[in-house]
């Protein structure tokens, strides 16, 4: 993978002593201990970023563990803050692998990458995102995919060799590979993300999106 674009959510609130609170009910997908735990602690890391990136100071964040999930308190001195963060968590969520395609038969047209046309796989085909760190800083994406994701992408690659595949989210497009073999490997790799903190993000954003659900405590 040549190239990384990123282009990386309510609703009642409680106001109190000043401060703006709300309470995120988070559904996973999975009761399996670790796989579960996984998934609170990426929702926890993405909310604090979420907030550090607005400058907001997090006045509460409490996690408290449920059968499903969980429920998370927030509380913040200011409510356009509680606002955005509310919009980001609760936007519904989408991942498609698209095919390079002519631009009058394309889904998708990205200015300075063509048009695309979907393939079959989408969010449901991927299992989980690994972030890490390569050599000089840089950091590195590995997807992994469910056993059916696995056999689709085969499927896309024998179909679209010589072209490029893109992988949008959101419909937002974060990074195009040139299909060079017809064979796929277990996981694709992407590389050359500028920084691993930016690998991180963006894992963490992807795994939360994939396998949790977070709606707003009534």
């Amino acid at each position: 993978m040549k190239r990384f674009l990123l282009s990386l959510a309510f609703v009642p609130l409680l106001v109190s002593c000043g401060n703006v609170s709300v309470t995120f009910i988070v559904t996973t997908d999975t009761n399996e201990p670790e796989r579960k735990a996984q998934v609170l602690s990426a929702g926890l890391r993405v909310i604090e970023r979420r907030m550090a990136s607005m400058g907001e100071e997090l006045l509460n964040l409490d996690i408290r563990h449920t059968d499903t999930g969980a429920e998370i308190d927030i509380a913040v001195a200011n409510q356009e803050p509680i606002d955005n963060l509310i919009d980001v968590m609760t936007e519904e969520f989408s991942v498609r692998i698209m095919k390079e395609s002519a631009l009058d038969k394309a889904q998708i047209i990205v200015e300075g990458h063509g048009g695309f046309f979907d393939t079959p796989v989408n969010e449901t085909h991927i299992d989980w995102l690994h972030a890490a760190e390569e050599p000089g800083g840089k950091g590195r994406i590995t997807i992994s995919f469910t056993d059916e994701g696995r056999e689709l992408m085969s499927d896309v690659f024998k179909e679209n060799v010589g072209k490029s595949i893109g992988l949008f989210v959101r419909d937002q497009l974060v990074s195009k590979l040139l299909v060079e073999t017809d064979e796929v490997l277990d996981d694709i790799i992407i590389t050359d993300i500028p920084t691993v903190q930016l690998a991180n993000v963006f894992a963490d954003d992807m795994n939360v999106g994939l396998h949790s659900t977070f709606t707003i405590l009534p």
